[in-house]
């Protein structure tokens, strides 16, 4: 992870309004959905840089097939992100940018993309579980 490539991402950040903390090949920016509020990070890679945020601790999930299901149908509709259990269960939203791609645009859509995968598991898919979310 070169300083350039930080300072591009810092620099579409900015360009985008978004308030952040910039750390060690990382950005964490604490957004508002709902009643809860959710720490996005950007990780700076080499290669890559990946957009992530937790969404729902492990002991709050369902344990049922039907809620599975509908997270990967929704998975596989919802275009540049993903839905992702951590090692330990924890339900979160992610998606990657090869950095040889990168641009304003592609960076920005992507950011985006995480902050409505966070708001339609919780407007959408939570409710229809019963999945309390804070």
């Amino acid at each position: 992870m070169s300083t350039e490539l930080m300072d591009e991402v810092e620099k579409y950040l900015s360009e985008m309004g978004v308030r952040y903390q910039r750390g060690e090949g990382y950005f964490a920016s604490l957004w508002k959905i709902g009643d809860g509020s959710y720490m996005v990070a950007v990780l700076v890679g080499d290669d890559w840089i990946t957009i992530t945020a937790d969404i729902v601790n492990r002991e709050k999930l369902r344990d049922d097939i039907d809620f599975y299901k509908h997270l990967l149908k929704a998975h596989f509709t919802l275009a540049e992100v993903r839905y992702h259990l951590d090692e330990e269960g924890n339900l979160g939203a992610s998606t990657t940018i090869p950095v040889e791609g990168l641009n304003k645009e592609s960076f920005s859509s992507r950011f985006d993309s995480v902050l409505f995968a966070i708001d339609y598991f919780v407007n959408s898919i939570a409710p229809m579980f019963g999945i309390e979310v804070d």
